[in-house]
């Protein structure tokens, strides 16, 4: 039994990442705020703390494994630049520098799949041998890609230290800033040009944290589904209709609530996720239609349906355990 920090309690990621982990191992959210969804069996700390009094919650609590998470940009819309560096760049250095002085021997980060950059030139799935794009100009990209540099660096310099880099497709995230574009009424998109995506089912996202912990192995990881969708077609599943746009008014600028660069409105950046198959044993559970189904607007029947199931399922537990107590 591994003792697994998940520095981050804000965002749905960490929730079920910490209920899956604390299965297992035993869990400790941090955060500045109580998680936003039920953890499990983890322990929770809300509460913003300088790097020395992190190195004392890590020696104390014997931690051997840090998941990073708390990382501007993924579930909320961006603060202005200089509070985002500060957060995202100065925090994870801090952290990073924690983490050699406790003793660490492995740290996992949560980054993004689209950090290789959108291009006419990407292949049909790219591997994490690609380079990533350093010069994003839009988004949570542009310090994720100062963090993923800086956390090379790290593992480079500390070989003792497992770094494990997580470079998720888009997750079907309600609260994320790309899922409020895609439910939009009406999202705007650039004439002539429907790229492919890919979205990950937040259930398979938390699997792969926990893959991550149980075989650590350094690297970066691509982790989507076997399959991708044109955006019209993600949209239109979603119950709304897209909306072409002539490309020269946005002057390169991207519609409103599109929350990265244009060129992920013209081109795919859609991933492999092989070495993660291949080496964690991990693979999609969710298809992208089954995830993007389960979130669109439930009919009256469906409703009344889905309600019988839990009440039929809410009987039965009490039941089961009605029976433990008698017994």
């Amino acid at each position: 039994m591994k003792r697994v920090l998940i520095n981050g309690a804000k965002g749905m990621l960490s929730a079920q990442a910490a209920q899956v982990l604390s299965q297992h191992h035993e869990v400790i959210v941090l955060g500045q705020q109580p998680p936003t969804a039920p953890i499990g069996k983890a322990d929770w700390l809300v509460a913003r703390l300088d790097r020395h009094q992190l190195l004392e919650l890590l020696r104390h609590e014997q931690i051997d494994t840090v998941v990073h998470c708390d990382l501007l940009g993924f579930d909320e819309p961006l603060p202005d630049h200089e509070t985002t560096v500060q957060h995202n760049v100065i925090g994870t250095m801090e952290l990073l520098g924690a983490c050699r002085a406790a003793g660490i021997r492995h740290v996992v980060l949560r980054s993004h799949g689209w950090i290789y950059g959108a291009s006419p030139l990407n292949p049909l799935l790219i591997s994490e041998e690609r380079p990533i794009k350093t010069q994003h100009s839009r988004g949570l990209l542009p310090t994720l890609g100062e963090v993923e540099q800086m956390v090379a660096d790290f593992a480079s310099r500390h070989p003792q230290i497992t770094v494990t880099v997580l470079r998720y497709a888009p997750l079907r995230d309600q609260d994320s800033p790309l899922m409020r574009y895609l439910r939009a009424p009406a999202p705007q998109m650039l004439f002539g040009f429907d790229p492919m995506i890919q979205l990950l089912h937040l259930t398979d996202a938390a699997q792969a944290v926990l893959a991550a912990v149980q075989q650590p192995i350094g690297g970066a990881f691509n982790l989507a589904p076997a399959q991708s969708m044109p955006l019209s077609q993600v949209i239109r599943r979603l119950g709304h209709q897209p909306v072409p746009v002539l490309g020269p008014l946005f002057d390169n600028q991207p519609p409103a609530g599109w929350p990265f660069d244009v060129d992920f409105l013209r081109y795919r950046c859609t991933i492999d996720p092989e070495r993660a198959c291949r080496l964690l044993g991990w693979s999609a559970h969710y298809d992208m239609a089954t995830a993007l189904d389960s979130l669109k607007p439930l009919s009256p029947e469906e409703e009344r349906a889905t309600a019988a199931r839990a009440l039929d399922e809410f009987f039965n537990r009490r039941r089961m355990h009605d029976e433990r107590r008698a017994g």
